[in-house]
């Protein structure tokens, strides 16, 4: 079987050894309420019991989901 690579056929070759030098990024050091929403939740995710919970949780829902075949 013979396969061949497509991979940059309708996409730009993109070259990212080089940096633009007149490219700016702004980084902010200010905790926004998103930063902090995220770091409460992986501390809550974090924590063994409500680890446990979640699993448990997915676990119910792909039974409820795909059932007994």
């Amino acid at each position: 079987m013979i396969i061949e690579d497509e991979r940059y056929g309708d996409q730009p070759d993109f070259n990212y050894d080089v940096i633009e030098e007149n490219q700016h990024v702004h980084v902010s050091h200010e905790r926004t309420s998103e930063l902090y929403e995220f770091i409460q939740t992986h501390h809550q995710i974090r924590d063994r019991q409500t680890h446990s919970q979640l699993q448990a949780d997915l676990v119910e829902h792909l039974w409820q989901k795909d059932g007994v075949n």
